[in-house]
């Protein structure tokens, strides 16, 4: 029987274990460590259809980072790079149980904390699973829990039980149909 090689990317692409990528360096400490801003702004733009390269995100955001990146990407320096790439995305700020997004939403990503630290994560929605009535939107979320491919959930959903403070801090794309 054949030991399939745990890697960071799902069969799709996307980044979702972090810890596994140890190759790429943000800054000063390797990815694996301190680079979920860095993916989430990879796999965000990779769903949007971007031509991506890790090592180009990676290093486009760095440069940006305070103390070459030794605790991470701060929330306005991925927003600002996000937006530099042409997404001016929605910021949101919502509480765990009642987090919902404009109508128009489509995508983004995530800035809260879990049990070991603050995170980022980006998320798409779900539009294989078609919303029933009042039901809430499902989403795919990427790089939450290292190495799960199909992370499917509500927005609140995912939020009560991966959240550990009352808030998180969204950027959401399109901002509103059309934009």
């Amino acid at each position: 029987m054949e030991v399939k090689k745990k890697t960071p990317y799902a069969s799709d692409g996307y980044i979702v274990n972090q810890g596994k990528l140890t190759d790429i360096r943000y800054g000063l400490r390797k990815s694996s460590a301190n680079g979920c801003g860095w993916i989430a702004a990879y796999n965000f733009l990779k769903q949007q259809g971007e031509d991506v390269a890790e090592r180009r995100v990676a290093d486009g955001l760095v440069r940006w980072t305070v103390f070459r990146g030794l605790f991470g990407t701060e929330l306005l320096h991925l927003w600002l790079y996000l937006a530099r790439r042409g997404y001016r995305t929605g910021v949101k700020v919502t509480g765990n149980k009642k987090a919902a997004l404009p109508e128009a939403a489509r995508a983004g990503v995530i800035y809260y904390r879990h049990k070991r630290g603050f995170h980022f994560v980006s998320f798409y929605r779900d539009e294989a699973v078609p919303q029933i009535g009042n039901e809430k939107p499902r989403f795919r979320f990427l790089n939450a829990v290292a190495g799960k491919e199909d992370h499917y959930d509500t927005m609140s959903g995912f939020l009560t039980k991966h959240n550990v403070i009352p808030f998180a801090i969204i950027y959401y794309w399109p901002r509103r149909n059309g934009r």
